[in-house]
Order: structure tokens, then sequence, then C-alpha cells
């Protein structure tokens, strides 16, 4: 089995926060933030950091404010 990105990043240790949040059937979401990539990475995974761990979604997502959000901020700093 190869790891996913998320699961790359997880055990290298290329992240600077991570979050569980463990489900009531055993599995676990984990998100990732910080690190080199600039990204974060959800990941909801089954016997994690066990010899059957299996990745069941994985979700990436780029650091920052959406679009909209920048737009605004930036007609907000031109109106000033």
């Amino acid at each position: 089995m190869s790891l996913t990105e998320g699961q790359r990043r997880l055990y290298s240790g290329d992240y600077n926060y991570m979050n569980q949040e463990w489900q009531d059937d055993g599995s676990v979401i984990v998100s990732i933030f910080g690190g080199k990539s600039g990204r974060i990475h959800r990941m909801h995974v089954v016997d994690l950091h066990k010899e059957a761990e299996e990745v069941l979604i994985e979700i990436e997502d780029k650091v920052g404010p959406p679009t909209w959000l920048k737009k605004r901020l930036k007609e907000a700093k031109e109106e000033v």
C-alpha cells in the first residue's frame, strides 16, 4: 500500500499543528496544518498507526482566506 500525501506529511513530521477527532466507530479525523507545503490535509482514517491503517477520505486545502474574502479585503484597503 502506498502512502497518501497526507500520510507522508503525518509520518515525516512536515506540519506545525495536528488535530485528531476520534469518532464513535474507532476511526479518527486527522487535520494537519502548517509546515513547508503551505497546505492543510484532512483525513478520515481507520486503524491509525496500525498495520491495517486505511485512509477513507482525504481532502487537501490551501492555507489562507478564500478568494472572495481576499477580493473583499483588497476592496476595503483601496477605499481607505
